[in-house]
């Protein structure tokens, strides 16, 4: 997996959108679907036109692996889904899930410690 660093610059009200999506996975199937998506987001994604960032995260429980991934806006979001590399990716990743759901959000409000 890549360092942890970010890059990330959020802002509200803006084109830019996230998709958070939630997938179910046994937890002995945890780390093989967050190495696919890793894997997918390095050698696919980064390269896709309006993709920001994606941010991977795994549950305590082992039964969820998170993706908060970035894009400029929802028409780039729409328009990554129709290539076959990101249809192959997601195929991918939802044979290893039990579900998934994605949801396609705008940021509305930012709060800082």
């Amino acid at each position: 997996m890549t360092s942890p660093q970010s890059t990330i610059e959020i802002t509200e009200n803006s084109d830019q959108v996230t998709l958070v999506n939630v997938f179910t996975v046994d937890p002995e199937r945890q780390d093989e679907l967050l190495a696919a998506l890793d894997k997918a987001t390095e050698e696919v994604f980064v390269g896709v036109p309006g993709f920001i960032s994606a941010n991977l995260h795994t549950s305590l429980d082992g039964g969820r692996v998170i993706n908060y991934a970035q894009w400029s806006s929802e028409q780039a979001y729409k328009e990554a889904l129709s290539r076959p590399d990101v249809r192959e990716h997601i195929g991918q990743a939802a044979a290893i899930a039990k579900s998934y759901d994605p949801t396609l959000v705008r940021v509305r409000a930012i709060h800082h410690a």
